[in-house]
């Protein structure tokens, strides 16, 4: 999924530091892929394997400004997810999505595809939310595969727990005409109905409505998406949720940034440790939680709910 730990990081022709809607990003063109990741947040912005339309869907009215979170893309939610569980006052998804990485450069992973890597650490300002030491670092390989690598570090002397999203939003063409697969069997709380513990039944999930499900699953997830004739296929390591979220019409309205009528053409599957997942890390310890996103042919959705 990464490139030879051996390789420095550093200066790579086609992967250039740029200034994207005002704000500091780096570009990557390759024979692989294109791609855009913002240093805010080590926010992923664009993902286009070679010959391929875009994967990774960003909202028409996402608001550029420092400080303030990116609608779509990858957001990384750390060190907790949706509402901190003490103080509704901190910000949603914590706080990395809006705070400026390190950018340490790129390199050639053994594939030959650019694999760049970002970091934050924490600091007087983390501290006032986040009361830990820690490292966290981004590695995103942007080839025919979009693989990422999300790790945290303890740099303390006593354990912490932490909740972790790679919150992805990917394009598809009617999010009413689509299907996930991967997710039956597995147990979910529906935050739509008031944290109801249910059981997925579908072998291929479709929806209907407002959907802001937490599953507690390890498995793999292909978005199947006929009418964008192509399949998403999502792999993951060392995370234990899956999150699908749509907003739906009337939700979509209420977000300014979002756009009232984009919602049919966003999916969120997204890769997770939330909850009752949660990761405990001890000091001097790395959790790395891994994921990999390719895209497929098109495949058709068996109607189980006409």
């Amino acid at each position: 999924m990464t490139g030879s730990n051996s390789r420095a990081f550093g200066e790579l022709p086609g992967v250039e530091r740029v200034v994207t809607h005002g704000l500091p990003s780096v570009r990557v063109a390759s024979a692989h892929a294109t791609g855009l990741v913002f240093l805010q947040g080590a926010h992923i912005a664009q993902w286009s394997p070679s010959g391929r339309d875009p994967v990774i869907w960003m909202s028409q009215k996402a608001v550029y400004q420092r400080g303030k979170a990116l609608r779509g893309g990858i957001p990384i939610c750390f060190p907790w997810f949706g509402a901190h569980a003490q103080d509704r006052d901190f910000p949603q998804h914590g706080f990395a999505r809006t705070r400026d990485f390190e950018y340490h450069g790129a390199r050639l992973d053994d594939a030959g595809q650019p694999e760049l890597e970002l970091s934050l650490t924490s600091d007087e300002a983390t501290h006032a939310f986040f009361p830990h030491a820690f490292e966290a670092r981004l590695r995103i390989t942007f080839g025919d595969v979009l693989a990422l690598a999300f790790s945290v570090t303890n740099l303390g002397t006593v354990p912490f727990d932490f909740e972790e999203a790679l919150h992805s939003y990917f394009h598809v063409a009617d999010v009413r005409q689509v299907a996930v697969l991967g997710l039956q069997g597995a147990t979910y709380r529906d935050k739509v109905q008031g944290m109801a513990e249910l059981i997925e039944r579908a072998a291929q999930l479709q929806l209907s409505s407002e959907t802001d499900r937490v599953y507690a699953s390890s498995a793999a997830c292909t978005i199947l998406d006929p009418l964008g004739q192509r399949s998403i296929h999502i792999e993951k390591s060392s995370s234990d949720a899956t999150v699908v979220w749509n907003p739906w019409s009337e939700r979509a309205a209420q977000m300014p940034d979002f756009g009232a009528d984009a919602w049919p053409g966003m999916l969120c599957v997204e890769s997770a440790n939330v909850g009752s997942s949660r990761v405990s890390l001890a000091p001097g310890d790395t959790h790395t939680l891994r994921v990999s996103v390719s895209v497929g042919t098109a495949s058709p959705v068996t109607r189980e709910n006409p």
